[in-house]
């Protein structure tokens, strides 16, 4: 009576086990992790910055920038999918900033493209005649100054920038009296503007 026997067991090759293995740990840690980022550096480029006391926000961290300094980042990265603002939250006392590019939402690639742009600031002022009662208030955009009563001169307690515009008016009449802006509209220079006229009747 014949008695089969069974098949000899076939050894897997070390050099093949070792590669199966290996294949095995690297898709197995590629299926519990990800290597996608969570959150994104913020920040960008300055031009014209020449005095110190330039600080920028983005609603989660500020910076405080240096005259000179040409590139900026902020110390707290920004979440995936969340909003940012970034604005000056206090200027040099002689420079006026603007921002471009400082809003949006973080998408996985760092925010390098925010640009700061400062450029020299004046005083923005005149004279009053006539003002004999209290309440004349100025605006020049969201800039005021006032109330005024006997004045015979004004200054804006914000510096406007070089090469912006701005536009003088009354926004509160020091009643009885009525008071009309002469020479309100311009756009600053490279030195400080007085010569404008409050005339009160």
């Amino acid at each position: 009576m014949h008695i089969p026997t069974s098949s000899p067991r076939r050894l897997v090759p070390r050099r093949v086990l070792c590669v199966l293995t290996c294949g095995l740990v690297f898709t197995l840690a590629g299926c519990g992790g990800s290597t996608s980022k969570t959150n994104v550096i913020l920040g960008g480029n300055i031009t014209g910055l020449t005095d110190s006391g330039l600080t920028l926000t983005n609603g989660i961290s500020n910076i405080v920038i240096g005259g000179g300094t040409t590139t900026f980042t902020f110390p707290s990265r920004v979440a995936i999918g969340a909003s940012y603002v970034v604005e000056p939250t206090t200027l040099p006392a002689n420079q006026v900033c603007t921002v471009t590019n400082g809003s949006g939402v973080a998408n996985g690639t760092d925010v390098n493209t925010i640009l700061v742009t400062c450029v020299p600031s004046h005083t923005l002022g005149g004279t009053i005649t006539g003002l004999t009662t209290n309440g004349l208030v100025l605006v020049n955009g969201s800039n005021t100054v006032g109330p005024l009563a006997g004045a015979q001169s004004f200054a804006f307690p914000n510096k406007v920038g070089q090469g912006f515009a701005y536009g003088v008016t009354v926004l509160t009449q020091p009643l009885p009296r009525t008071c009309a802006v002469v020479n309100g509209a311009g756009t600053m220079g490279v030195a400080d503007v007085n010569g404008i006229q409050v005339n009160c009747s």
